[in-house]
């Protein structure tokens, strides 16, 4: 975890990227780099004429002062190099003995995601949304179902007399492929994020009496929840239920990853695991991790709060396999590992709206991992 002086110096660094920064700050973001300290450090553009120059000249003074480190709290600095590196892509390199490889094959540049989802109507009717016009789809049970030109789905009482009885609840579905994200505002005003390779089933109109209940069949989602103090918001997503009455958490329930991440970021809920009867209420920056038998909670970096929906890929020591899994998510790749990678983990953060050979162009600057293609596949392997 980041102490008070990184977490300072990461809010300069990332107001400086966004022009935001003033003066009195730019001073002080510029003193790192001249105190010689043992971390590394952040600096502006204005030390070189490009990225390149600017990487060059910090890694030749890195270079010269390897040789006088303590290899036994290596480990450490890397992480905490490989967190700056990733985060900004300019300043610090990880402390190794070679310079990092660049990708040693011409990696085609394959572009990001884009908002891509499929809607599954109460009837079975399937809607492409990245191909249907902006403006109203269809109007269901006094419920109107409606495009917007940036990627949202939104869904408005409308009532008409048609309305859906209290007693009968009509769902639709929404499913992301890979490579794909969208949007959805919910009649209660609930606003869901869906990340790729994911599918959400909700109501078109929530009941007047009970809970209101949405299924996380499987992926990843982002909620903002609508307060409503008379009607608990209940998600389910496997054998995990969350109960919460208005806040702000993200859920990462994919098949392949064996588990379900809970990240809470405003308010409180409770998350209960169906099979084992455990239960956890979790407090904002509090992670719930369900696993086997085992329903842990750790506490998240502010940081590592940013979130996929915000544009970041965002690791807390997280494993290279797990990193690569989101990666091929995301671009649609194949990908494959070769040899010992398990030890491989990265802190940090890193655009999910760049293409693909900036992305892992900058993952080999950690001097921890590089890449090549064979073919269509991505080959993962140890620097």
């Amino acid at each position: 975890m980041m102490n008070t002086r990184d977490r300072r110096i990461a809010l300069l660094a990332n107001k400086w990227l966004e022009q935001r920064i003033t003066n009195e700050e730019i001073a002080e973001f510029n003193s790192w780099y001249s105190e010689g300290l043992d971390n590394p450090v952040f600096v502006g553009k204005h030390y070189a004429a490009s990225d390149e120059e600017l990487r060059d000249r910090i890694y030749s003074v890195i270079q010269q002062r390897i040789h006088s480190r303590n290899r036994k709290d290596y480990w450490m600095r890397a992480v905490a190099a490989v967190f700056l590196v990733l985060n900004l892509g300019v300043a610090a390199y990880v402390y190794h003995h070679h310079e990092p490889d660049a990708v040693t094959t011409a990696i085609a540049d394959i572009r990001p995601g884009t908002d891509q989802a499929t809607l599954i109507l109460a009837d079975g009717r399937r809607i492409p949304l990245s191909d249907a016009a902006s403006g109203k789809l269809v109007e269901q049970s006094g419920v109107a179902i409606t495009k917007t030109a940036d990627g949202q789905l939104i869904y408005e009482i409308t009532g008409a007399p048609d309305a859906a009885p209290t007693d009968k609840v009509i769902y639709n579905t929404i499913e992301t492929p890979q490579g794909g994200q969208y949007q959805v505002k919910l009649p209660d005003g609930t606003h869901v994020w869906l990340n790729a390779a994911s599918s959400l089933r909700y109501p078109t109109s929530f009941p007047k009496s009970g809970h209101r209940e949405v299924a996380l069949a499987y992926g990843e989602a982002y909620f903002e929840v609508s307060h409503d103090e008379d009607h608990t918001f209940v998600v389910s997503s496997g054998r995990q239920d969350i109960e919460v009455i208005g806040t702000n958490f993200n859920i990462s329930a994919y098949p392949e990853d064996n588990l379900i991440k809970t990240t809470l970021l405003k308010g409180r809920v409770k998350v209960s695991d169906r099979l084992s009867k455990k239960t956890v209420e979790l407090l904002p920056g509090q992670q719930s991790i369900l696993e086997g038998d085992e329903l842990r909670v750790k506490t998240v970096d502010e940081v590592n709060r940013q979130l996929w929906k915000d544009g970041k890929f965002t690791f807390d020591n997280e494993s290279i396999r797990s990193i690569m899994q989101q990666v091929a998510r995301w671009y649609q790749v194949k990908v494959v590992f070769r040899g010992p990678v398990d030890d491989i983990r990265l802190i940090g953060s890193v655009s999910r709206f760049e293409n693909l050979s900036k992305l892992l162009e900058k993952l080999e600057q950690t001097g921890l991992v590089k890449f090549s293609w064979e073919g269509d596949q991505l080959i993962v392997m140890k620097a």
